[in-house]
């Protein structure tokens, strides 16, 4: 017997270094410069804290070749932010790139449902989390019809769920970002809104994704009659 060796992404790595190191230096870095004599100006401290998404966004695109259409805008996200900040931009750019980027997520997802390449079944049907062979096997082209329709209909829930989060990006970026860019104050602003945007939007965002795939769950139960042993693969993998 044969087992997978895939190695799955840390959660909480990807919560440190995306967000709680960044939010810590942008707030705390200047001060702790001054303590160790250190002559380093916001912009410097900006990049340094910058510097630990980009270069784990880098590792996932380049070295374990997860390339994905969230991981580039990612990426494109915070090479943004530190354009804006060491160029010292216009303050209301980082509220703009913000809500922009979930907005083009949440459009291209949805849209693409109307091509040859809808890229819901990606997010919301994955080999990783349903066994499609077990459960392929228990559908015939009518039922299989009517699956494709409901990952359809749960797309239009995940793109709602992206429009939320543009709005709440927009509104946290203007309450918390106020300072001039290339700021100690604005590095500061950009690290608070850095740590309640997971509380306020990150949590929120998994619940509704939750919510939607026990959504796909229920429509493959009900078309199938199998059980959560049989349509989740975490549930053999615990066995």
């Amino acid at each position: 017997m044969t087992t997978s060796t895939k190695k799955k992404d840390n959660g909480l790595n990807n919560l440190i270094i995306n967000i709680v190191v960044p939010a810590i230096i942008l707030m705390k870095g200047a001060k702790w410069a001054d303590k160790l004599n250190l002559e380093i100006t916001a912009v410097h401290t900006l990049i340094i804290a910058l510097a630990f998404p980009l270069i784990y966004g880098l590792y996932d695109l380049i070295i374990k070749k997860e390339k994905n259409f969230i991981a580039v805008l990612g990426f494109v996200s915070i090479l943004l932010s530190g354009i804006v900040g060491v160029m010292k931009l216009s303050t209301e750019l980082i509220a703009i790139k913000e809500a922009a980027i979930p907005f083009i997520i949440g459009c291209v997802i949805y849209f693409s449902n109307f091509t040859s390449f809808p890229i819901a079944p990606k997010f919301l049907y994955h080999e990783d989390i349903f066994d499609k062979e077990a459960i392929n096997q228990n559908l015939d082209e009518t039922k299989q019809a009517s699956l494709k329709s409901n990952i359809k209909k749960a797309s239009f829930f995940l793109f709602l769920s992206f429009m939320l989060s543009a709005v709440l990006n927009y509104v946290l970026a203007k309450y918390f970002v106020k300072s001039p860019t290339g700021t100690e104050a604005f590095n500061d602003e950009l690290g608070q809104m850095t740590l309640y945007s997971y509380p306020i939007i990150v949590i929120p965002s998994m619940l509704i994704m939750f919510g939607i795939i026990w959504y796909i769950y229920n429509s493959i139960k009900k078309l199938t009659g199998l059980d959560s042993n049989a349509i989740f693969l975490f549930k053999k993998e615990d066995k």
